[in-house]
């Protein structure tokens, strides 16, 4: 159980950002196309960018996070054999 446990975090930022690209596939086109001027809508885009660049990196990191899990405790399972 205690491994589960310490599993947690990457599961709920892989939520995280599974519900951002939700949210946003949503709204983002409509906040875009209601852009009072050009440079809104180019600060708007730029916002945009980073926060799709961050979440990729989330996801990476919390994929691997997982992955390192998984195969340490097929590690262990091996060698306790």
């Amino acid at each position: 159980m205690r491994k589960k446990k310490k599993s947690i975090p990457a599961y709920v930022a892989l939520l995280a950002v599974a519900s951002f690209w939700v949210a946003g596939g949503v709204g983002a086109l409509d906040v875009l196309g209601n852009a009072s001027s050009p440079m809104a809508m180019l600060t708007g885009l730029y916002l945009m960018l980073a926060l799709v660049a961050v979440s990729i990196i989330i996801t990476v990191l919390a994929l691997t996070d997982l992955t390192r899990r998984a195969s340490d405790s097929k590690r262990r399972r091996r060698m306790m054999q």
